[in-house]
């Protein structure tokens, strides 16, 4: 298959207002707009998952928001949406609130998974888990493996779009491949609240696609933002990229749970 695109197919993914037909100091300004933005949003993530993980009070709520099946993902899944839109509001101030929401929502939904990794190698901790309750010791032996899995996806993360910045090629044929594989792997995830791929779900090679597929997501999602979004939307540009830097980091640290 022939991965890249004519320069006329290329010209027909610009859509009109966007920034990639305003002048280089516009186009430079608006992606330092997106990546401070983007910056500043993955504080607000990580510093509201590292409160949610070693207060207790808040860890039983954040799982508590993951213990309703299939109707609790329906509706943090529409949270997540209504967040999203906020980001796309031409207003700043609504558009900043909007990212910053979203990336509280998104700290309290990864905490259980990196208290999980924390607790990883402490028997105690794996114990009480075992009995349904959270460990109220300190949690040292697992912060190794998460900041392994942070630097490797930030490394991955940051050559990816880097390179989708500056190569030549257009990546934005991969659209219906990506957008295939996710709602592939959705179904996968929903099914199995009803009993069906349940172990599919759990293994590492579910992890290893969902990897591989927001690796694409951040070289198509690069382009589109310079290619789609006009300069008021770069708050929704940092939020695109945060979703995808948020569940690369999930699986990475997945597998690297798996490998332990």
């Amino acid at each position: 298959m022939n991965t890249t695109r004519t320069g006329s197919a290329g010209a027909r993914d610009v859509v009109a207002g966007s920034v990639i037909q305003s002048t280089p100091e516009v186009r430079i300004a608006f992606l330092r707009k997106v990546y401070t933005l983007f910056g500043g949003a993955m504080a607000v993530w990580m510093g509201t998952t590292l409160l949610v993980t070693f207060n207790t009070t808040l860890l039983e709520k954040a799982i508590g928001l993951m213990s309703f099946g299939f109707i609790g993902f329906i509706l943090l899944m529409g949270a997540m949406f209504f967040l999203l839109r906020l980001t796309a509001n031409a207003g700043t101030g609504i558009s900043l609130l909007g990212l910053g929401l979203f990336g509280v929502l998104e700290g309290f939904l990864t905490a259980p998974l990196v208290y999980l990794a924390l607790c990883q190698g402490n028997d105690q901790a794996m114990f009480a888990l075992q009995n349904g309750v959270l460990y109220d010791g300190t949690l040292e032996l697992g912060t190794g493996i998460v900041t392994q899995a942070f630097v490797l996806t930030l490394a991955v993360f940051g050559g990816l779009s880097t390179y989708a910045l500056t190569t030549k090629r257009d990546f934005l044929w991969l659209r219906g491949a990506l957008w295939m594989g996710f709602f592939g792997l959705m179904a996968i995830v929903l099914l199995s609240f009803f009993g069906i791929g349940g172990n599919i779900v759990s293994g590492w090679g579910f992890s290893v696609a969902f990897v591989l597929l927001m690796g694409g997501f951040v070289l198509y999602d690069t382009q589109n933002i310079m290619k789609r979004y006009p300069e008021n939307m770069a708050a929704a540009a940092a939020a695109t990229l945060l979703i995808d830097f948020i569940i690369m980091f999930k699986h990475i640290l997945m597998l690297l749970m798996r490998r332990d």
